[in-house]
């Protein structure tokens, strides 16, 4: 029997990690870091992985789902790596940014326990490494378990993961788009019907609009940035370096080339212009739209250097898209951020997901004419420049996942993960309602039980 563990430390949006084990044979789905906690209580429980781990199947190259790698290759060094091209490409500088950035929390924050692991470590984890190609069946040494990598049309080198084992099927989605983004295509839908889907549950607690579409939301943040632009503004958009800058940038190069937009100077940050820059040498190696598309040398966006920060003068028709998209606190996205909070004719506009603990969340929240505590300051700082916040989401929505799951895969059991209890709890009913009969599982943290549905 193949038994199924999630290895996240509570039902939520964590550190994305599972295990799978057939007789010796022990394999984990990712290898996450929670992105909203500290130390060791942010990494999965590593103490319910096998000794004997086999292999890490990698859905893509995201910190909730990498960024214990190198701990766990550190503990189980017979254990291989599997992921596709692009995800290689981009974990490497990522697991050393995050190296970079616990070292600097050590030093500023005086946290003892950082880093958790070390560049070293990263560099011995990723000779650990496997390539494999999308929709081909590839072993584990053991071949008690097959599987099969389909781009999932998140990221750049995301997928799902088809299981194969016993004469049946099972497909972690890992972090899925049913739809189309301005650089990457749609999921690969792998033909149905699954046994199990371990299924996302990001978007659970948000309805989607009717007719506020990808499309939508690209025309509304456009016509924005012409308004700020229009009263003399500079805008800000926080982003993740991976996967949303590039996204964004793809937008806007060609909202200029059309005239949607005046030839504004993109600034990116630097660990936004190194992964940029992976993505234009994958532009062949991966599905995606604009297959000859080169950001770099076509977009020409301006790499913006932290130290201009004490002296900068923000200038009319710019856009900063910069990093972190959860504006966590002494990021670029963050520090600039009060220049603009006073400018009435400035504009910060959210593109992505902000949890809504973080500043990013809490700006939100307060809009223009509030105010939020912002760093070390005493007093919170009043909020004078416009916010708003466009839907460019890189997850499936719930509308989507629930008619894919019940119309086309079918599966007999859906185990619903990496989703906090609310979104879990509302895919939860509407898939019971959607089909009846269909076992729905929430996998409780680090306890043992059977992958693909039994005989009653």
């Amino acid at each position: 029997m193949v038994t199924f563990t999630n290895l996240t430390r509570a039902p939520e949006i964590g550190a994305n990690s599972y295990l799978l084990r057939a007789g010796d044979s022990s394999v984990m789905l990712d290898a996450g870091m929670h992105p909203r906690r500290d130390g060791w209580d942010a990494t999965p429980l590593l103490d319910q992985i096998p000794k004997d781990l086999e292999a890490v199947l990698l859905s893509h190259a995201h910190h909730d789902h990498i960024g214990a790698l190198p701990l766990v290759t550190h503990a189980h060094s017979g254990a291989k790596v599997w992921m596709t091209s692009g995800t290689a490409a981009l974990a490497e500088p990522l697991l050393h940014n995050s190296v970079n950035v616990m070292t600097r929390q050590r030093r500023e924050n005086g946290r003892m326990d950082y880093p958790l692991y070390t560049h070293r470590t990263v560099d011995d984890c990723a000779v650990t490494w496997e390539i494999a190609p999308l929709n081909r069946p590839f072993r584990m040494d053991s071949s008690k378990l097959e599987f099969v990598f389909h781009d999932a049309g998140h990221v750049l080198g995301s997928v799902l993961t088809e299981i194969r084992a016993e004469n049946r099927r099972a497909l972690y989605t890992g972090d899925l788009n049913l739809q189309r983004q301005t650089l990457m295509l749609p999921c690969q839908r792998p033909a149905g019907p699954f046994d199990t889907v371990i299924m996302e549950t990001t978007r659970g607690a948000q309805p989607t609009v009717p007719g506020h579409d990808r499309a939508y939301f690209e025309e509304e943040l456009l016509s924005a940035i012409r308004a700020t632009f229009d009263r003399g503004g500079a805008v800000l958009m926080p982003v993740f370096a991976m996967g949303k800058t590039q996204e964004v940038l793809t937008l806007l190069h060609q909202a200029r080339q059309s005239g949607k937009i005046p030839q504004a100077p993109i600034y990116i940050g630097g660990l936004g212009r190194v992964m940029t820059e992976v993505y234009d040498r994958q532009r062949s190696l991966a599905p995606r739209q604009h297959a000859t598309l080169r950001l770099i040398p076509e977009a020409q966006p301006e790499t913006f250097d932290p130290r201009r920060l004490p002296t900068l003068r923000l200038r009319a028709g710019h856009i900063y898209l910069l990093s972190s998209g959860m504006m966590t606190p002494k990021t670029t996205s963050h520090t600039i951020a009060r220049l603009f909070f006073p400018r009435e004719h400035d504009s910060i506009l959210f593109v992505g997901y902000t949890e809504p603990s973080s500043p990013a969340g809490l700006l939100r929240k307060a809009g223009q004419g509030g105010s939020v505590e912002w760093g070390d300051l005493t007093a919170p700082l009043p909020i004078r420049c416009e916010v708003r916040y466009f839907d460019l989401t890189a997850h499936a929505t719930r509308e989507d996942l629930v008619s894919w799951i019940c119309e086309d895969v079918k599966p007999s059991r859906v185990m619903l993960v990496h989703g906090d209890p609310d979104a879990q709890e509302w895919f939860s009913t509407t898939l019971a309602q959607t089909r009846p009969g269909m076992e729905i599982v929430q996998p409780p943290p680090g306890q043992p039980i059977p992958l693909f549905p039994q005989p009653a």
